[in-house]
């Protein structure tokens, strides 16, 4: 297994990356840019404190 694909199963299975990328997806489909960057920059915050783990650029 990759290591994206282990860390997308991962976030699925955290419920609070899971409501953090349905929030960056919600903004995307809808163009809200505003709210998809600071979707982002939660799950970023997130993916720190929580699970010890850097997101790649653009996140």
């Amino acid at each position: 297994m990759s290591d994206m694909t282990g860390e997308a199963k991962a976030a699925r299975e955290c419920s609070v990356c899971a409501m953090l990328l349905g929030l960056v997806e919600k903004a995307a489909r809808e163009y809200d840019r505003s709210a998809e960057t600071d979707a982002r920059v939660r799950l970023r915050r997130h993916a720190r404190a929580e699970h010890g783990r850097e997101l790649p650029l653009p996140w």
